[in-house]
């Protein structure tokens, strides 16, 4: 058998390259496996792919297991312990149903922002609560913009020929902010991504049916992992500033 450990947070490419390195496939087989009609279907997946849907956990696998088996263990694992939780908060599901017009899918699209914006467990859920208010917000402005960076590098990462990611190597620059041929820049384009950025754990599925309830619209990390939250602009520019004068930001 081959242990593998997925953690929170990966991208579908970052899951086929700690298969591939445990030997459990090519990277080309595993990334055409996570876009196995059959696999989409048996959790209900509408995109291209099952980007949010292979749970992180840790997995036993034979080493000549197919790698349509390996990511449907995966799969099979997320409607184990996900759909439980959507369940046991039935009523905020409908809520963000009527509010939003939100089912499982976006839920677990913008917990992958969440997973991926949130490095403490205790500000996933204040982290949530301010996409809700940009979301929802009329004061935010450009209006409904989520305006979070790794959906930028996402959009990179899936679709490197775009032109405005010209030269990602991970970093976003002020090009790649501006990039409208990116459907997945929401400084650019309003609402949710096109689909998941990641593979959110629990934590961040939680946290976006039960957010903070707040009249936070702006953070900026402040080192130890932590994130400084503002009401305004102005009181965000001068986190920011604060941030780049003790060297957390460039």
């Amino acid at each position: 058998t081959v242990r593998v450990t997925i953690p929170e947070g990966l991208t579908r490419f970052e899951v086929a390259d700690r298969l591939t390195r445990a030997g459990l496939g090519s990277r080309e087989a595993l990334l055409e496996a996570m876009a196995d009609p059959r696999l989409l279907r048996s959790v209900e997946a509408p995109g291209p792919t099952l980007e949010g849907y292979l749970f992180p956990d840790t997995y036993e696998f034979r080493e000549d297991d197919d790698p349509v088996d390996v990511v449907g263990r995966m799969v099979d694992t997320f409607a184990r312990r996900v759909e439980p939780l959507f369940d046991r908060h039935a009523d905020a599901l409908e809520r963000l149903r009527e509010a939003d017009g939100m089912g499982p899918h976006e839920v677990l699209v913008l917990a992958s922002v969440v997973e991926e914006e949130a490095a403490l467990a205790e500000e996933r859920p204040r982290i949530a609560g301010v996409f809700f208010n940009r979301l929802r917000s009329d004061e935010f402005l450009p209006r409904r913009r989520l305006q979070s960076d790794p959906t930028v590098s996402y959009g990179c990462r899936a679709d490197p020929a775009l032109a405005s990611c010209a030269g990602f190597r991970g970093t976003i620059t002020r090009a790649m902010l501006e990039g409208e041929d990116n459907p997945y820049n929401t400084y650019r384009h309003a609402g949710l991504p096109p689909g998941p950025i990641a593979n959110p754990g629990l934590a961040a599925i939680e946290a976006v049916l039960a957010p903070e309830a707040h009249g936070y619209y702006y953070f900026v990390a402040t080192g130890g992992r932590r994130h400084r939250f503002s009401r305004t602009l102005e009181g965000h520019n001068g986190a920011v500033d604060d941030a780049r004068a003790r060297g957390v930001l460039p």
